[in-house]
């Protein structure tokens, strides 16, 4: 029943994309309802087969590969929608919308495997953990994003050569705000899931190992981050002048999410 859903999941997504990417090259309204509203439905249909997959395996979606991907494009998707609902800005769709549907078809290709070896026998308070760490990515994926349309459109406006691109872009202050908007929701979910993977691995190494890279990395960026607003409420610096933090914030949360386990070596089993 799962792969029928997901193959449903997928279809809407693949539907809502299409329609975002024919607003970005039309600008009708019509497109970018047609695509909120199949980002909508496709959203429900994951939030389904992730719960389903929780309850009736037991160990949760955390634990494979498809499930993995699919946590990652579900947080994706909560980022986006609830950006669409403070700051209706259309673009956002039309970018981002393409990076979820990519994450839902390499779920699909990878099938519903069995949990990995090596993952470990995952409690409520560590599933939590995990996914309020997606979450906090996924903000700062797009407040990376939002955070380069940004500077893109500072330099097109400085050059006076504004192109196809910067012309779907709304105003830089808008921009601004939403850079700050999801980098402030990205670190309050990366902290929560700090704080209890923090907690979860006192409990399990009875320490907690400051010096791993994984654990360390997830610190530096809390405060890479953290001192990014002190910089924006503490200063009043805005644009350029603190963009630069949001982008070597991410680039660390990437490495600490993904190239820890590729490059270094880490007790953390994700």
């Amino acid at each position: 029943m799962f792969d029928w859903i997901l193959m449903a999941a997928t279809l809407l997504y693949g539907m809502a994309c299409w329609n975002a990417l024919r607003y970005y090259r039309t600008l009708e309204p019509a497109s970018d309802g047609s695509a909120v509203r199949g980002l909508g439905a496709a959203f429900v249909l994951h939030s389904f087969l992730l719960g389903g997959r929780w309850f009736l395996e037991g160990q949760g979606p955390l634990v494979s590969l498809d499930g993995v991907l699919l946590s990652l494009a579900f947080s994706l998707t909560v980022a986006l929608l609830v950006g669409r609902l403070v700051s209706p800005v259309p673009v956002l769709t039309s970018l981002f919308s393409p990076f979820i549907l990519l994450l839902v078809l390499l779920a699909l290709s990878a099938g519903s495997g069995e949990p990995s070896a090596a993952a470990p026998s995952m409690n409520g308070a560590l599933i939590v953990h995990i996914l309020l760490t997606f979450l906090g990515f996924a903000h700062f994926t797009l407040g990376f994003g939002v955070g380069v349309a940004f500077w893109v459109q500072e330099g097109q406006l400085k050059n006076h050569r504004v192109g196809a691109f910067g012309y779907r872009l709304p105003a830089l202050e808008t921009l601004d705000g939403l850079t700050s908007f999801y980098t402030g929701l990205g670190l309050l979910f990366w902290a929560g899931g700090l704080l209890l993977g923090a907690r979860e691995a006192i409990l399990v190494w009875d320490r907690l190992p400051v010096s791993d890279p994984k654990i360390l990395g997830s610190f530096l960026v809390l405060l890479i981050y953290t001192f990014f607003f002190i910089l924006r409420w503490g200063f009043r610096m805005r644009g350029r002048k603190t963009m630069g933090l949001v982008l070597i914030g991410y680039f660390l949360a990437l490495f600490t999410f993904v190239g820890v386990r590729v490059f270094l070596t880490t007790q953390h089993s994700f």
